[in-house]
């Protein structure tokens, strides 16, 4: 079923979209070590339509070159998400952002076995804004309308590159955490991902044709905060264990 998002083209969408995600985001204050990183999530205006900024990063970069994100990058000792995302997003393309909504309400686990967290927030009219790319970091930079986005998920299947005993360590640090339904859901779902030599992750197309697919971590994050948005509309939560064997 094609959700129906037509609310999200609206000259109210930006208030109405704050208030979707509202009841979703969190504001985590604790402060993080080095050994996690913080994502700056831009919602932004382009031509009067609310689009969510990525940038390309450079081929040079020591880790996912070439490869479409958010700004963002590794906490300094001390720091919280939301430092660290907007100091992050402040080097890499020069802007800061002028409303900040809030946390998606977990973080994202990467390969290398590291927390990932997103914030959340608004940075204006693209138009207006005086981006200033670092050119050691970031190739270039584009928008993509978020009605777009939520019309476009495709799946793709990956193999599962992690052994049962990582995905069951994972399972076992995220339970102790917390003692939650939402905890145990992911907990449950991990433990299942554990099992399957394959499993499926959403994917964006990207609007600029030479540049790769919207994947990985950055797609796991923008489908979150889809998902977050239209629920009511019919948006689905991606199944990663779905069709996987």
């Amino acid at each position: 079923m094609t959700p129906n998002i037509s609310w999200i083209r609206g000259s109210n969408a930006l208030t109405l979209l704050r208030e979707r995600l509202s009841s979703k985001l969190v504001n985590h204050k604790q402060k993080l070590s080095r050994s996690s990183c913080a994502v700056f999530i831009p919602v932004c205006h382009k031509e009067n339509r609310l689009n969510l900024l990525y940038t390309k990063r450079t081929e040079t970069l020591n880790s996912h070159t070439g490869q479409i994100s958010f700004p963002g990058g590794r906490c300094e000792d001390g720091e919280t998400v939301r430092e660290t995302s907007i100091r992050e997003m402040c080097e890499e393309i020069g802007v800061a952002p002028s409303q900040v909504w809030g946390n998606l309400s977990r973080p994202v686990v990467s390969l290398k076995m590291e927390n990932v967290y997103a914030c959340v927030g608004y940075i204006g009219h693209v138009e207006e804004l005086d981006f200033k790319l670092s050119v050691n970091e970031v190739s270039h930079m584009f928008t993509v309308p978020i009605d777009e986005l939520a019309l476009s998920r495709r799946e793709r299947v990956y193999t599962n590159q992690r052994s049962q005993r990582q995905w069951e360590m994972l399972a076992d640090r995220i339970e102790s955490d917390a003692d939650t339904p939402p905890a145990q859901e992911r907990v449950d779902t991990i433990r299942r991902i554990s099992k399957i030599t394959e499993y499926n992750m959403p994917v964006f197309p990207s609007p600029i044709e030479s540049d790769p697919d919207i994947w990985g971590l950055t797609a796991v994050m923008t489908d979150r905060l889809l998902y977050a948005a239209f629920r009511v509309n019919g948006y689905k939560k991606h199944d990663f264990t779905a069709g996987a064997r």
